[in-house]
């Protein structure tokens, strides 16, 4: 990632032309690394977003309006005392390096006049965001760092902020006089690495000095490089790197394999750049416990499936018991008491002698009842186990179908698939607030075009599926789902669909399972009449007869290419 100090340089100006002199009018925390302050400036608001993650920490405008917790956290509570209504004065960068100052003043409790800055470090793990007041004491940080853990500085309320250390051997480029340039580029001529280029230019990445020493190696001259470098960093920009790593910087590096792409904003590019990262990243944190609870309640349904397998294994055995028990009765008159074995002929195996153990404190009759008695409890627990297996396998489908959701899901999709858990008994349904949850509807069912123009629709989870299918469908319409596969169910809004219909939405079908990366994948379709849902079914679970079944291969590029974006 390209995100070093030239880049942010350029930002501090971005960002500066549209804030500066406006006022803070609301302070968010969505996520635990992440703010957004929305700044009233030029008639027109702005969010600005300031996260701390240790692989996506960025500082930029954002139009993202992501839901905030019921209860705002401690450290957006101190900034929305200290700083709701506060004048931004200045943007600074510190040296540079990836620090950012925001300069406002606002008034205290007392409405005394106060000064503030609100320090944003961007360096990795060790990212932070700091307010400090006039006198450079540090109010609160959003990230705690006890003395124990960083013997250089306090990263503390009430501690005096400092700084983080620099290097005395890199210099900032933009403060060199066309001497002390020459100076320079005397000293990298014998750079031989990135990583000695960067130990002698303050806030140089990876990238931009693997440019330099390609470019050098070309006959470019370190001296004039520097200073075109500079010239393009203040002019500003914003390009995206098409590479098999992309990446993005303020302007196009040489001699760097790629395609490199204008964005109008560096805001703008770096939002692009991080938004399915982020995403992502944002559902795996939301969707952890779910699918570790899933994976629990999976693997204890393969362990009951298999103790069955045992169970039945033994009450298998059951008709023999009942065979023995006849033939004891049927010979009861030759038996006498106190035999432990008896050998009879088995009338219904041609008459083969058959070897039945017997209890010889018991008469013949009594140890041929106790046979039947053996014989009824097996009989009765093969039903038993054949209903158990039937529930277990059922189970192990939806949770499996339930992950396969997870899996391509939203952030509002993991509200929805919570409060489908909670309500069939997986999950505390206090601790996921279904009172509250049930009043938001989330997400409607994905759409998609045909080529000839057709709705195609997919449900998100298994209680949309059952809504989509059930009740929103036309029954003229036609359905379609993986074969014995979990996966989301696919509507296409018409009663005569054309072949080419029929096998994109069973594209779409395949691509919603969970053999999405499979090759070959056979997919149900009929018309939405002849589904039924049997009393007491699990959400998701339909039944029916009289389908056709295709075979299509996933593609991604084909999905993405019907999809009909908001």
């Amino acid at each position: 990632m390209s995100f070093d100090g030239f880049l942010t340089n350029a930002l501090v100006k971005e960002l500066g032309a549209h804030l500066i002199g406006g006022k803070v009018a609301k302070i968010y925390q969505p996520f635990e690394q992440e703010l957004q302050l929305v700044i009233r400036s030029q008639r027109q608001n702005f969010r600005l977003l300031i996260s701390i993650h240790p692989q996506y920490y960025r500082l930029h405008l954002t139009d993202e309006r992501p839901s905030n917790p019921e209860h705002a956290p401690m450290f957006c509570m101190l900034l929305r005392k200290h700083l709701e209504q506060a004048v931004l004065l200045d943007i600074q960068q510190v040296e540079n390096d990836r620090i950012v100052e925001l300069h406002f003043t606002g008034r205290d409790e007392l409405g005394d006049s106060q000064v503030y800055r609100l320090i944003i470090e961007l360096m990795g793990r060790h990212s932070n965001v700091i307010l400090v007041n006039g006198q450079g004491r540090i109010i609160d940080c959003l990230k705690h760092v006890p003395m124990a853990f960083n013997s250089y500085r306090l990263l503390q309320p009430g501690a005096d902020y400092r700084r983080p250390p620099q290097d005395e051997h890199q210099v900032n480029l933009f403060k060199l006089s066309q001497v002390d340039r020459a100076e320079l580029a005397e000293r990298l001529a014998s750079a031989t690495s990135p990583g000695q280029v960067q130990a002698h230019i303050q806030g140089l990445g990876r990238l931009a000095s693997q440019s330099f020493l390609a470019q050098v190696q070309e006959g470019a001259s370190w001296d004039k490089l520097l200073a075109d470098f500079c010239q393009a960093v203040d002019a500003g920009g914003a390009y995206f790197l098409e590479a098999d790593k992309p990446d993005f910087y303020m302007t196009p590096l040489a001699a760097v394999v790629g395609q490199w792409t204008a964005y109008e904003t560096l805001s703008d590019l770096i939002a692009f750049y991080y938004a399915e990262r982020v995403r992502l990243d944002r559902i795996k944190q939301m969707t952890g416990d779910l699918n570790q609870r899933l994976q629990y309640l999976i693997d204890r349904n393969q362990l009951k499936l298999a103790n069955l397998d045992q169970d039945q294994a033994v009450a298998s055995q059951s008709e023999s018991y009942r065979i023995k028990g006849e033939l004891l009765s049927a010979y009861a008159y030759q038996i006498q008491k106190g035999k432990s074995q008896v050998s009879l002929p088995n009338y219904y195996d041609n008459d083969q002698v058959i070897e039945i153990e017997m209890d010889p404190r018991k008469t013949a009759i009594e140890n041929s009842q106790a046979y039947f008695k053996r014989y009824t409890k097996y009989r009765d627990a093969l039903k038993h186990i054949a209903l158990q297996r039937q529930l277990a396998q059922e189970e192990i489908a939806y949770l499996e179908s339930v992950q396969v959701q997870l899996s391509r899901a939203d952030l509002q999709d993991v509200a929805q698939i919570r409060l489908e858990l909670a309500e069939q008994g997986y999950l505390s349904a206090k601790q996921q607030n279904l009172k509250k949850r049930r009043q938001d509807k989330g997400l409607g069912p994905r759409l998609y075009q045909a080529s000839d123009g057709t709705r195609i629709l997919v449900g998100r989870n298994n209680l949309q599926n059952d809504q989509l299918s059930l009740k929103q469908a036309n029954k003229n319409f036609w359905w379609l789902h993986a074969k014995n596969i979990p996966g989301s169910h696919v509507i296409i809004e018409s009663d005569q669909p054309s072949d080419t219909t029929l096998t994109e939405a069973a594209m779409l079908a395949a691509y919603y399972s969970k053999f999405q990366q499979s090759a070959n994948v056979p997919v149900d379709y009929l018309q939405v009449k002849h589904l039924r849902k049997p009393n007491g079914a699990k959400p998701g679970y339909v039944i029916y007869e009289g389908q056709k079944t295709l075979s299509v291969t996933p593609s991604s590029e084909a999905v993405e290419a019907m999809e009909v974006k908001d």
